[in-house]
């Protein structure tokens, strides 16, 4: 028996690599390396004859949002002209420590060259910047000479905000009175009436808190650490007064979500000293579809505090 399962297994290995079939080989040196280089160094400078003088004469290209098209010579070398005069410091490197490399493939006898860098730079009329991924693929011609076709994938949500940020649209509605403002003002309410109970129950259980000058970058809080934080600072401390600053505004998006925006003048007194501050107090609150307060960000510098 062992010597039939250990038959059985060898015949599976030696299946295995009989599977295996060799398309081409794959170079790190290549002279198609360095026409893929040639133009990229070309679409960066804006040195349209250089890129006319690279590819074929029905060179086309694709990137990921095109289907059952290509694009034309004149589209790509309309967009070298625009990138090289308006992006500041533009420049398209490889990525990490990755390196192009050239493909040729045996079965249809053709020479590939992929490339893995990044594109970066800032438009100088929008401050947009492009700092994005960039993969390309460029089909070299059969006589190894120029570019027949090129593929590029990048990221076309964000060449789309690019595009977009040259007009001026609406994301939305701004309200001065709301029933968003009226909750936020009973929450402030309830914080001056150091009734930090009632305060704690208008918020969602799910709620998170955002402590914008004393956190790491987007480091949540749970309600119950936000509130044990709280009890910290009342032991010391004591709210004697807060004040609407301005009017609280409720950012109504057109996408999901509503934001009210609010300034608060919170003056605090030191129970141990007796001395008091006034603190400015910014106050985000997002609110979800149901009416809840789903996250709360502030603005809160603590050494402002009366000593």
């Amino acid at each position: 028996m062992k010597n039939i399962v250990t038959t059985m297994m060898m015949m599976f290995v030696i299946a295995s690599f009989s599977q295996k079939k060799a398309n081409g080989k794959i170079y790190i040196e290549h002279p198609a390396l360095e026409i893929a280089k040639k133009f990229d160094e070309a679409f960066v400078k804006g040195d349209l004859e250089t890129l006319k003088s690279l590819v074929a004469d029905d060179f086309g290209w694709r990137n990921a949002s095109m289907r059952g098209r290509r694009g034309t010579l004149q589209q790509l070398l309309n967009r070298s002209n625009y990138l090289s005069k308006n992006i500041v410091n533009f420049e398209i490197r490889h990525r990490g420590t990755a390196y192009p490399d050239a493909f040729e493939y045996k079965e249809d006898n053709s020479v590939d060259v992929k490339t893995y860098t990044w594109m970066t730079g800032y438009d100088k009329n929008t401050g947009l910047e492009l700092n994005m991924p960039r993969n390309a693929n460029f089909r070299i011609t059969p006589d190894g000479k120029k570019i027949a076709w090129m593929t590029i994938m990048d990221d076309q949500l964000l060449w789309s905000k690019a595009y977009n940020a040259y007009e001026t649209r609406k994301n939305g509605t701004i309200y001065k009175d709301h029933p968003h403002v009226s909750k936020v003002r009973l929450l402030i309410q309830a914080y001056q009436a150091m009734d930090f109970d009632k305060a704690k129950s208008m918020y969602n259980e799910s709620t998170r808190f955002y402590d914008v000058m004393n956190s790491e970058l987007l480091e949540f809080k749970t309600l119950e650490e936000e509130f044990a934080g709280i009890d910290e600072y009342m032991d010391a401390f004591e709210i004697l007064d807060i004040r609407e600053h301005g009017f609280p505004d409720v950012l109504d998006y057109e996408g999901d979500g509503t934001v009210v925006i609010s300034w608060w003048v919170f003056t605090f007194k030191n129970r141990k000293t007796g001395n008091t501050a006034r603190i400015m107090q910014h106050l985000q609150h997002s609110f979800n579809e149901n009416g809840d307060i789903i996250r709360e960000d502030y603005y809160f510098n603590p050494s402002n505090l009366p000593k």
